[in-house]
C-alpha cells in the first residue's frame, strides 16, 4: 500500500510539474499557504471582537481609498496620529492646578482636505484629582492660532478621575464661530451652518481672490494642554499622579483623520481592509481544505462501503443520500445560521460557533456525489478477477479494500478534492453577502459590507477581495486540470 502511494505521488509530483498549469498551481498554492500560516500565526488572539468594536477604529478614517491610490491623481491626505504618552511635555504647576503641554507640528501637504481632527483618549485614572481638562490649539502656517479647536472637561467623583474610550471631536459650531471671526470673508463663499458641518476645509483652508477655499499646506504647530485641578495645594505626589495617569494610559493621541489610509483602505467604520484581508485567509483556507478534506473522506468511504458490501448497508447508505439530495442546502444553511446568531446572541463565542455550523452543514450536504461515483467505481473494480481471486485465497475485505480499491480510486478522489475546495470558499463568500455572516473577518464580509454600506465608487472594497476570492479558486482549477492527465492515462501523452 505505502509503495504504491509513493508511486502515485511521485506520478503526480512529475506529471503536474510537467505542465505550465500545474507549476502555476503549485507555485500559487505555496504562497497561498505560507501567507495563511503567517496569518494563522500573527492574528492576535482577541481581533474577533476588535475587528467588530466600533470604538476601537474610532479616529481612523471612514470609507477611504488605500495611500497609494495618491500616484493616480486621487486628492490624498494621509492619516496622521501623535501618540502623546511617547512626547515630552512641559511642566507648570500653580496652587491647585497641574499643566502639561505638549507641542508638535503636522505637515500638511494640502493636496484635498482631511476629514476631521480628534482627541483619541482611553484608559486614564487619576486619585486626588478634581478635575481634568484637556485643550488643543492649531497654529496654522499663515500664523492665526485657531484656540479651543477641541475641549474636553472631566470632573472628577470623590476625588477620581476616570476617562475610559473617549473620541473627542471638535465643537464645530464654536469652531465655526472663531473661523468666521478669523475671516469674516469665509461668510461669502458659506454660512455658518456650512462652515460647523465641513470645519476641516476652512481650519486647513485660505479665502482665495476667486472667491472659494483653497487648501493651505505648510507645517501646522500644535499645542495639547491637560490640566488637572487637585483636592489642595499641588504636592509632587500629585505631579507624579497626573504624569502618571497619562503615561499609562491604553491611548491619548491627537488624530488628523486623512482621506487615504494603509494599504487597502477602510471600509465604513474606519476598519483596516488590509487586515481583514490578511487575516481572512487562513479563513478561506480553513472552510476551502477543511470542507473538501472531509466531505472526500466521508464520500470516499461510504461510497466503499456502499458498492464493496452491498445489501442492506447499500440499500442505507443510498437511501440517506437520496434525502440529502432532496433537501436544498441553501435554505438549511440561512436557516441554521439565523437560529444559531439568535441563540448566541453578543456572545463571545458565536462567531467560532457559527463558523464550525457552517462547516458542519457543508460537510453534512457536500459528501453523497462523491460517494455514488466512488459506489459505481467499487462495484466495477470488485468484479475483477484478481479481487476474486483474493478473496477465494481468503483475504480479508479491509485488505482488499485498501490493497486493490482505494489505489484505483485515489486520483478520482484527489480531482473531487481539488474541485471542491473553491466551491466550499464561494458558498461561504456568498452566504456573506447575503447576511449571514459569522463575526470573522472574511472576504465574502467584505464584499458584504460593500453591498450594504458601500456603493460602487468604493472599489477598494469590491476588487481586493474579489480578485482574492479569483486567484484561490483559479489555484484550484489549474491544480484540477493538472490532476486530470493523472486520472486520464490517454492525456498523459498529450
Amino acid at each position: 500500500m505505502m509503495e504504491r502511494l509513493k508511486g502515485f505521488w511521485k506520478q503526480i509530483r512529475e506529471t503536474i510539474w510537467s505542465q505550465t498549469s500545474g507549476k502555476a498551481a503549485l507555485i500559487l498554492l505555496s504562497i497561498l499557504i505560507v501567507i495563511g500560516v503567517a496569518a494563522a500565526l500573527a492574528i492576535p488572539p482577541n481581533f474577533v471582537s476588535i475587528w467588530n468594536d466600533p470604538k476601537y477604529w474610532g479616529g481612523k478614517p471612514k470609507n477611504t481609498p488605500p495611500s497609494w491610490s495618491s500616484f493616480f491623481g486621487y486628492p490624498c491626505v494621509q492619516h496622521f496620529e501623535e501618540d502623546l504618552r511617547a512626547l515630552g511635555y512641559k511642566l507648570n504647576v500653580t496652587t491647585n492646578e497641574v499643566s502639561l503641554t505638549y507641542l508638535f507640528t503636522y505637515d500638511y501637504k494640502g493636496d484635498g482636505f482631511p476629514q476631521g481632527v480628534a482627541l483619541k483618549i482611553d484608559g486614564v485614572y487619576a486619585n486626588g484629582v478634581r478635575s481634568i481638562r484637556i485643550e488643543a490649539y492649531i497654529t496654522r502656517p499663515d500664523g492665526v492660532t485657531v484656540p479651543d479647536v477641541i475641549t474636553y472637561l472631566a470632573t472628577g467623583a470623590n476625588g477620581s478621575i476616570s476617562i475610559e474610550n473617549m473620541l473627542l471631536n471638535p465643537d464645530t459650531i464654536k469652531l465655526a464661530s472663531t473661523l468666521i471671526t478669523l475671516y469674516p470673508q469665509f461668510l461669502q463663499v458659506a454660512g455658518v451652518n456650512d462652515i460647523a458641518m465641513n470645519y476641516p476645509m476652512y481650519l486647513f483652508g485660505k479665502y482665495s481672490n476667486t472667491s472659494r477655499i483653497v487648501s493651505l499646506g505648510g507645517v501646522y504647530r500644535v499645542s495639547v494642554v491637560v490640566k488637572a485641578s487637585t483636592l489642595g495645594a499641588v504636592t509632587i505626589d500629585d505631579v507624579n499622579k497626573v504624569v502618571n495617569a497619562l503615561k499609562s494610559s491604553k491611548d491619548f493621541k491627537f488624530v488628523v483623520v486623512g482621506t487615504c489610509y494603509g494599504l487597502l483602505g477602510t471600509d465604513y467604520r474606519g476598519r483596516d481592509l488590509a487586515q481583514a484581508m490578511f487575516f481572512g485567509l487562513p479563513i478561506a483556507l480553513l472552510i476551502g481544505f477543511g470542507t473538501a478534506f472531509l466531505t472526500t473522506i466521508i464520500g470516499l468511504f461510504a461510497g466503499l462501503a456502499s458498492g464493496y458490501y452491498g445489501g442492506l448497508i447499500d440499500e442505507f447508505i443510498q437511501r440517506f443520500i437520496d434525502v440529502l439530495g432532496s433537501i436544498p442546502t441553501l435554505p438549511i444553511l440561512i436557516l441554521i445560521a439565523v437560529s444559531v446568531q439568535q441563540a448566541y446572541g453578543a456572545s463571545p463565542y458565536k462567531p467560532i460557533i457559527m463558523l464550525m455550523v457552517i462547516l458542519f452543514t457543508l460537510i453534512v450536504f457536500g459528501w453523497g456525489g462523491l460517494a455514488i461515483i466512488v459506489r459505481s467505481m467499487t462495484l466495477s473494480i470488485k468484479a475483477e478477477a484478481y479481487v476474486e481471486a483474493a478473496q477465494a485465497v481468503g483475504a480479508s475485505n479491509w485488505w482488499i479494500m485498501t490493497k486493490h480499491i482505494i489505489p484505483q480510486l485515489l486520483p478520482y478522489i484527489a480531482a473531487q478534492m481539488v474541485y471542491s475546495a473553491p466551491s466550499a470558499i464561494l458558498t461561504e463568500a456568498g452566504l456573506s453577502i447575503l447576511g449571514i455572516q459569522h463575526g470573522l473577518p472574511t472576504w465574502g464580509g467584505i464584499l458584504s459590507d460593500a453591498r450594504l454600506y458601500g456603493n460602487i465608487s468604493y472599489w477598494w472594497w469590491i476588487f481586493p477581495p474579489g480578485i482574492a476570492i479569483s486567484i484561490v479558486s483559479l489555484t484550484f482549477v489549474l491544480l484540477g486540470m493538472s490532476i486530470e492527465r493523472v486520472v486520464e492515462p490517454r492525456l498523459r501523452g498529450m
